[in-house]
């Protein structure tokens, strides 16, 4: 009987040892879980070739000075070229200082020639061009009516037409030369919107004051409109164009 109760007691010692190892396997392994940062996930990369993304412009440059010119149907010497037109229209060039002493009277008809480089690039880009100044209704000759034409390189691609009465006069709407704005189209507006040849093309507005020759007595004598403070304004829009 001694002797098998000491053989009993190691067997009891062995299980004992055996379940505390087990512990610690099993605790061990909880750790590992829990860390998480000791498990090397799968990742994988590969590199692509860049591009480029660059900005487009717009602007409008003047490239000659205003020129006045009297444009009246029966002045015999209105024979030279108005500045900017492709010749249909003929005047008589008035310096500045014949400016200056020039007087309008019922039945003429005077010009303003006014000549800038405007550039559009951008493949969605389309700008309103607008003539700046005081609106019309500010201005003291009540016989007095405003018109404008707009020339392309020389080439006539608005008709005269009424100027609007605002202080922003929209005068033209124009697309930039990109794939996709073909020329003369229309928008959901009904908006005609011309497109560019170039990136850079010289336009010229003319605008026309006209003095009518149905006014009576004294209208409008001694009176002065100003054609001064009047600039070619070129702005984006995104409202208008064939591919809005």
């Amino acid at each position: 009987m001694s002797t098998e109760n000491p053989q009993i007691i190691v067997v009891t010692e062995e299980k004992k040892k055996r379940r505390g190892a087990l512990l610690l396997v099993a605790g061990g392994a909880a750790a590992l879980l829990a860390g998480g940062s000791t498990f090397a996930l799968w990742t994988a990369t590969d590199g692509f070739s860049g591009g480029q993304i660059t900005a487009g412009d717009l602007d409008v440059v003047q490239t000659a000075d205003t020129t006045f010119w009297d444009v009246s149907a029966d002045r015999d010497d209105a024979t030279a070229t108005v500045t900017g037109t492709d010749g249909s229209q003929l005047g008589h060039a008035l310096s500045p200082a014949d400016a200056s002493t020039w007087r309008i009277v019922p039945g003429d008809k005077v010009a303003a020639s006014f000549s800038a480089d405007v550039t559009l690039e951008g493949d969605n880009l389309v700008g309103r061009l607008a003539l700046e100044g005081p609106a019309l209704n500010e201005y003291d000759i009540s016989g007095m009516t405003y018109t404008y034409e707009v020339y392309q390189d020389g080439a006539l691609v608005q008709t005269e037409t009424a100027l609007p009465v605002t202080a922003d006069a929209t005068l033209l709407y124009l697309s930039a030369p990109q794939t996709g704005q073909d020329a003369g189209l229309e928008d959901a507006n009904g908006t005609t919107v011309l497109s560019m040849a170039a990136t850079t093309e010289d336009l010229t507005v003319v605008v026309y004051g006209t003095f009518s020759s149905t006014v009576t007595d004294r209208t409008d004598v001694t009176l002065t409109d100003t054609l001064a403070g009047l600039n070619l304004r070129l702005e984006q829009v995104r409202d208008t164009g064939e591919q809005f």
